[in-house]
Formats: C-alpha cells, structure tokens, sequence
C-alpha cells in the first residue's frame, strides 16, 4: 500500500523511536539498504542452489526490518516465503514470491535513498 507520495514503506516507527534524531533514522535507514541489497542476493542466490534453509533464514532476518518501516505490501510475502522454505518445496510457488519481493525491495531502496538525499539537505 504506497502512501499519498507513492512510497512503500513508512518511517513512522523510526521516527517514534528516534525521539526526533534525524541522524538515528540515516544511520537505520541505512543500515535497512544494506541489509535489503543482501537479502536480494542472497535470495537470488539461495533459490537457484535450491538451498531452501538459506531462503528461510533470509526472509527471516530481514522479516522485522520489513515490519520496522512498515512494508506492508511485503509482510505477508516475506511470511510466505519463510513457510515455503521451511516446508522445502514448491519453487514454482517460491520463484514469483522472491521476484516480488527483491521487486519491492529495490523500489523501497531507491525510494529511501530519495528521502536519505532530502534529509541530508
């Protein structure tokens, strides 16, 4: 669900728990980026070895970052995938859920990287 500026995600959270610290939200968000370039990867990674306990421990690493800045398109796919993995099968199932997710979690890094550049300012 994109807010009224398209973005997917929301720092609400962020901001409640920085007590108003731009500079806490940066250095989250930044830590959020890094994070979701290696989960695409790794995922990416992981289902073409068919290493399904990787694809789990992937989806659930990065599962309370998603809920943090309140991805909510992500959170039930994020799910799905760790449920898929755990129950080792059904990459026809896996695949359009990893493509869907690495999807929205390289629209959410540049959308981040846009409000990183603005707060910078």
């Amino acid at each position: 669900m994109k807010d009224s500026q398209g973005k997917l995600y929301n720092l609400i959270n962020l901001e409640e728990i920085s007590g108003g610290s731009d500079e806490f939200i940066v250095e989250m968000t930044k830590l959020f980026i890094d994070q979701a370039r290696k989960t695409i990867s790794g995922l990416n990674a992981a289902f073409d070895e068919k290493n399904y306990t990787e694809i789990k421990n992937l989806a659930h690493q990065i599962k309370p970052s998603i809920d943090n800045i309140k991805i909510d398109i992500l959170s039930p796919i994020i799910r799905e995938i760790e449920q898929l993995a755990e129950a080792e099968g059904q990459p026809d199932k896996l695949s359009p859920l990893i493509m869907e997710t690495n999807t929205v979690l390289e629209t959410v890094i540049s959308q981040l990287e846009t409000e990183l550049e603005t707060r910078r300012k």
